[in-house]
């Protein structure tokens, strides 16, 4: 053991024993002065690592105001000092993130912070796909879908299928029976993005759960081969046209070849006019979304009054029922 390790592992060991003490805000006031010593002593590894190290700790006692702190201190180093988006540096996040997602207490502050660093650092406008998805699944199991649903965008090709499968768990709870509108949810923004693999895949993982859980919802083609496409095996609901809106959608676009005057995008037409205005409250996000998939499979050239970014993140309205619990607000 070097020097400079067996100094934080001594103080490790002091601060577990103020930690049991019941000192707290001490320990925490105490980890961080030392912590910034380091990194005006150009210490930056090791200030690093006791930061890393303590906030585990304090995660051991549940002091999860102090956890956030240490972590954000710890990631803005990353910042300053230009550390890359490696598997190290994302698995000391990884490591807090997972023990700091026990808290009662939200801190989206901290994954926001690490978002960034990401961004900075690769360079794009999303960041690290798999800290998204990481950080999508923390939310998901909290129970916060919306949050959830944004990492899931712009995750990693393990995201469509979660996404799929949190948005059939989201209307179950809901109670509302408005399948079509959550599978829209991440078809028509899979789509928007460009991503017509994730797209399928969010629809399969949908889809399959709906039929297996509600047959009487939506039943699957069977029989007939000549119906297998990349989105899957074909359904059919005989109740819920809107279901049947986005599989139509999907099979459209397999066959787009980004020329306006295609009979793919003739089909495409006709199926907004059709069902477009058939979202209710939904319509003006659904009209949004459509114009980004009419520009990117059929080269209809639309003028838009927001980025891409911008109408992906358009939260659909809140459904007409009750919803899940806390408010209609959660389904902002």
């Amino acid at each position: 053991m070097t020097l400079a390790n067996s100094r934080i592992e001594r103080f490790m060991s002091n601060l577990r024993q103020s930690m049991d003490d019941g000192h707290y805000y001490e320990g925490h006031q105490e980890l961080r002065a030392l912590a910034i010593r380091l990194v005006k002593q150009k210490k930056h590894e090791r200030a690093i690592q006791l930061l890393y190290l303590g906030a585990l700790e304090l995660c051991q006692y549940n002091q999860f105001g102090s956890v956030a702190d240490l972590t954000i201190f710890m990631i803005n180093i990353y910042v300053e000092e230009k550390v890359p988006v490696t598997d190290e540096s994302k698995e000391r996040i990884y490591d807090i993130f997972e023990k700091l997602s026990k808290a009662i207490e939200d801190y989206p502050r901290v994954y926001e912070t690490a978002i960034q660093w990401s961004i900075g650092m690769m360079g794009n406008q999303v960041g690290d796909p798999q800290l998204h998805h990481f950080i999508g699944c923390i939310m998901r199991n909290k129970s916060q879908m919306k949050e959830a649903e944004q990492h899931y965008l712009v995750g990693t090709p393990e995201s469509p299928a979660a996404l799929g499968n949190m948005l059939f768990d989201w209307v179950v709870r809901t109670d509302t029976a408005d399948y079509g509108t959550f599978a829209a949810r991440g078809v028509l923004k899979y789509l928007a993005l460009g991503w017509y693999d994730a797209a399928c895949l969010c629809w399969k993982a949908f889809v399959s759960r709906l039929a297996h859980a509600n047959p009487d919802v939506i039943t699957e083609h069977t029989g007939k081969k000549e119906l297998e496409t990349k989105i899957g095996p074909v359904y059919y609901s005989k109740n819920n046209e809107l279901l049947n809106f986005v599989q139509l959608l999907l099979l459209t676009v397999e066959r787009a070849d980004g020329s306006p005057n295609s009979s793919s995008a003739n089909a495409f037409g006709q199926l907004r006019s059709q069902y477009e205005n058939r979202f209710g409250s939904n319509s003006n996000t659904v009209h949004e979304l459509l114009d980004v998939v009419a520009e990117k499979y059929f080269g209809v050239v639309v003028q838009h009054q927001q980025s891409l970014f911008d109408i992906v993140n358009t939260l659909f309205a809140p459904p007409s029922r009750p919803t899940i619990a806390g408010g209609a607000d959660d389904m902002d």
